[in-house]
């Protein structure tokens, strides 16, 4: 009986192993000009106005991000518009426009603008280091 329990237990292990593949990723390619396109972004703080705040159910607390706008002009792939319904009388509903910015889809962009920022530095430092050199002989 324990064999069979332990030959089940394996055989479901297995199984389990076999559907949690993940999805190929295809297009691979390594992020160019991270820092150009971060430099361009301006981040600020905001709040939303209060009326929308309560039709739209945003938070009225002030809020850190970007102008969605001068955002998709900058990375356009982090910037969506989304429709959201409000109330607008008994079983009446209307729709408003929301520039939402995509904050997960930026981390990938600030790895990348740190790595180039960080090759500037190391150039800089070697030609620092040749610069000392030269004046020390």
């Amino acid at each position: 009986m324990k064999r069979a329990i332990s030959f089940a237990v394996l055989l479901a292990a297995a199984s389990l192993k076999l559907s949690a593949q993940e999805v190929a990723q295809h297009n691979v390619k390594p992020i160019e000009n991270a820092l150009g396109q971060v430099i361009k972004l301006e981040p600020v703080s905001f709040n939303y106005d209060k009326a929308w705040a309560e039709k739209l159910r945003l938070s009225a607390r002030p809020q850190y991000g970007f102008v969605g706008a001068d955002a998709k002009a900058a990375v356009p792939g982090i910037v969506s518009v989304q429709a959201k319904d409000y109330s607008s009388g008994k079983n009446a509903f209307k729709s408003a426009t929301i520039t939402k910015v995509d904050y997960e889809s930026l981390v990938p962009l600030l790895v990348a603008s740190i790595k180039e920022q960080q090759e500037q530095i190391a150039q800089l430092r070697a030609e620092l280091n040749s610069l000392k050199s030269r004046n020390t002989k």
